[in-house]
C-alpha cells in the first residue's frame, strides 16, 4: 500500500531528523578536537549548535527542522554558499574517515565552518577568521579552499610547516601542533589589532606599471 503524502513528508522528516542528530554528534566530537588543538590560544569553550544555521539538503527537497540558527551563511567569507551543506559534509565526512582519514574536501569544509566559529570566539573576526580557519582545514585535510584571503592562507601554511615536511596525518592532541596554532593564531591577532603591522608583514607590495599614452 503506497503512503499518502502527509506520511511521505512525515517519513523525510524523521529520516531527516535522525542525519540532523547525526551530524550534531560528529561535529560535537570535532569541536572538541578542534578544542584541544587550540588551547593555547584559548578556551574555545563548548560546541553550540545555535551558532550554525543548521540543514539538510537531499535533491531537491531541504529539511529544515529543527532550524537552530536564524543566520545565513551567505557572504563572500562563508565557507560554502548553501549553509545546510554543513550536515551533508559532516556525515560524508564521517563516511569517509576510516579509509581516508580528515584527508576529503568533506573535512575540509567542515573545518572551515567549525574553526572560523572557534577562533571567533577567541576574537579573530572578517578575513581574519575566515582566513585562519581556511589555513587550519588545509593543513588538516591537504586541500585548499578559496576562502579569505590568499596571502593570508599561505602564510598559515608556510608559518604550520616550517622546519618539517608537509605531514598531514597530525593528531590534534600533539604538543607542536599546538604551540604551532598559538604561534599562528597570535600572529593573526597582532594583524587584526595593528594595521601597520599588517600592511608591512603581508600586504603585496604595489607594483606601479607605467602609462600607456
Amino acid at each position: 500500500m503506497e503512503m499518502d503524502l502527509e506520511e511521505l513528508i512525515r517519513s523525510e522528516e524523521s529520516e531527516g531528523e535522525k542525519r540532523l542528530e547525526r551530524a550534531l554528534e560528529i561535529a560535537k566530537r570535532e569541536w572538541g578536537n578542534i578544542r584541544i588543538s587550540l588551547k593555547l590560544c584559548g578556551d574555545i569553550g563548548e560546541f553550540s549548535d545555535e551558532d550554525f544555521m543548521i540543514g539538510i539538503i537531499d535533491e531537491d527537497v531541504i529539511i529544515r527542522e529543527p532550524e537552530k540558527s536564524p543566520t545565513k551563511s551567505v557572504s563572500f567569507y562563508a565557507p560554502t554558499f548553501y549553509p545546510m551543506y554543513l550536515i551533508k559534509n559532516l556525515i560524508s565526512m564521517d563516511e569517509k574517515l576510516e579509509e581516508h582519514g580528515y584527508k576529503t574536501v568533506e573535512a575540509l569544509y567542515v573545518f572551515i565552518e567549525l574553526v572560523t566559529k572557534a577562533v571567533e570566539r577567541l576574537g579573530l573576526i572578517g578575513t581574519f577568521s575566515m582566513a585562519f580557519s581556511a589555513g587550519y582545514a588545509s593543513v588538516r585535510t591537504g586541500w585548499t579552499a578559496e576562502k579569505g584571503l590568499p596571502v593570508e592562507r599561505e602564510i598559515f601554511f608556510k608559518m604550520f610547516f616550517k622546519g618539517t615536511k608537509k605531514n598531514f596525518d597530525w593528531e590534534f592532541f600533539w604538543t607542536s601542533v599546538g604551540e604551532k596554532l598559538k604561534t599562528i593564531f597570535d600572529r593573526f591577532l597582532a594583524w587584526q589589532n595593528d594595521q601597520a603591522l599588517y600592511q608591512r608583514e603581508v600586504r603585496p607590495k604595489s607594483i606601479i606599471k607605467p602609462m600607456m599614452v
